[in-house]
């Protein structure tokens, strides 16, 4: 069987596709089913119905799928099992409540390919070793019973899910870039360096060490920084532009006047290594010159000091922004822009989605 060849019906059960406020993965759904739109497969995504967060919605309706919503968990497990069960390929997304009893109820009543696609494996991990006890995650009860279990993270942490959780079919689906929805412009470089991400107290003496103190340090030169739950203090450099809220339509005009990006991983992803956020992803399909710390698995994806620069510290950020030679800087965008355009963007994914699917049949 060659899913590639034939129209599929897939059904996903995901956190919202039609809002992406404080929801990272609508993007990447939103990306992996218009992919799959593409080569005629039909999707259906049901999400649960939330009203406090309909102001919050960028999107009225999906353009390339079916939403289906359900008010909690009786719902969808009583008006939604024909959808199960005619589907040829089920989808559940981590981060779905009581992700346990959708699980099992899938594995009951679906007939087709069952699909588990994790975007947090860091978190999966620590409940299934009993570090928390939450409901958006799967157990060690319902881990198990997929078919296939996919994640933005790849390396030893699947292959440590199949030996120590017998879980079937580990395999990597990384973030991904859609090409038309992030490129290089002849926008002004107006910023030395920039950054963006919403605060998160565990890179606070990161972003003090690797962008307030180089701005600082250059009064004379112009530094960004883009997200929310930053509270401004007065001693912020003054030469810092600082940008609570920045849509998502905005991104490609804020990456195109930076000189450099700084991306920051979280804590999770560079403990599992293997990793690559989607910032370090859009921001290098932009061309942008990216300066990230080193972690395990970076060369996978991404070859450093000839594709992006590696620092760990204020020195290492100057050495990248004063130190080497703007030319050699728009080199290392450029390859780096030519490495996505090979291997990460959306249509990269879905095809090896597809394979995946191909294995598992076979």
């Amino acid at each position: 069987m060659k899913f590639g060849n034939r129209q599929l019906d897939l059904v996903m059960i995901g956190n919202s596709i039609l809002s992406s406020y404080g929801n990272p993965v609508a993007e990447l759904y939103r990306g992996l089913i218009n992919e799959l739109a593409q080569y005629g497969h039909r999707t259906t995504f049901l999400e649960r119905e939330n009203k406090d967060k309909y102001q919050y919605r960028d999107m009225l309706r999906s353009p390339y799928c079916e939403v289906w919503t359900y008010q909690d968990t009786d719902q969808l497990l009583s008006e939604y099992r024909r959808a199960i069960q005619s589907a040829d390929v089920v989808i559940l997304g981590n981060g779905v409540e009581e992700s346990d009893r959708i699980a099992a109820w899938i594995a009951e009543e679906a007939r087709g390919i069952t699909v588990y696609y994790d975007s947090n494996l860091a978190r999966t991990i620590k409940n299934l070793e009993g570090a928390l006890a939450v409901g958006d995650c799967l157990s060690c009860r319902t881990v198990s019973n997929f078919n296939l279990f996919l994640s933005t993270t790849g390396g030893p942490a699947l292959s440590r899910l199949k030996k120590v959780h017998d879980v079937s079919f580990p395999r990597p689906l990384y973030e991904s870039v859609d090409p038309y929805t992030f490129y290089r412009t002849d926008t002004e470089r107006q910023y030395d360096l920039g950054f963006i991400g919403n605060h998160k107290a565990e890179r606070a003496a990161q972003m003090e060490d690797m962008l307030f103190s180089p701005a600082r340090f250059t009064p004379n030169r112009q530094f960004s920084l883009a997200g929310g739950g930053y509270d401004k203090q007065e001693n912020w450099p003054r030469n810092l532009t600082y940008l609570e809220y920045l849509p998502e339509t905005n991104l490609v005009d804020f990456y195109n006047r930076q000189r450099c990006m700084l991306v920051i991983s979280r804590a999770d992803r560079k403990e599992l290594g293997f990793t690559p956020s989607r910032r370090l992803l859009t921001a290098a399909a932009c061309g942008v010159p990216v300066l990230t710390e080193d972690w395990e698995g970076l060369e996978e994806f991404f070859e450093p000091h000839r594709e992006v620069f590696c620092v760990n510290d204020k020195q290492g950020v100057l050495d990248v922004l004063y130190g080497t030679e703007e030319s050699h800087r728009n080199r290392v965008g450029a390859e780096a822009r030519r490495r996505i355009l090979g291997q990460h963007t959306i249509s990269h994914r879905a095809q090896q989605l597809l394979e995946y699917l191909d294995e598992v049949a076979d």
